[in-house]
């Protein structure tokens, strides 16, 4: 991801989300999760595709 800057819901500040989490959707896909570094809100979820 880009590192774009969202505004958080939580902490109504903008900031540059984190990476917190990421999940085995398929094979070819990965469930990517960003969060708020401050008050670990999930604000952006990204499905990406796994290069071998």
């Amino acid at each position: 991801m880009g590192q774009k800057t969202v505004v958080c819901p939580t902490c109504k500040k903008p900031v540059k989300p984190v990476e917190c989490g990421r999940k085995a959707q398929s094979k070819r896909y990965v469930l990517v999760t960003y969060c708020c570094p401050r008050c670990k809100t999930e604000l952006l979820t990204e499905r990406l595709e796994v290069q071998i």
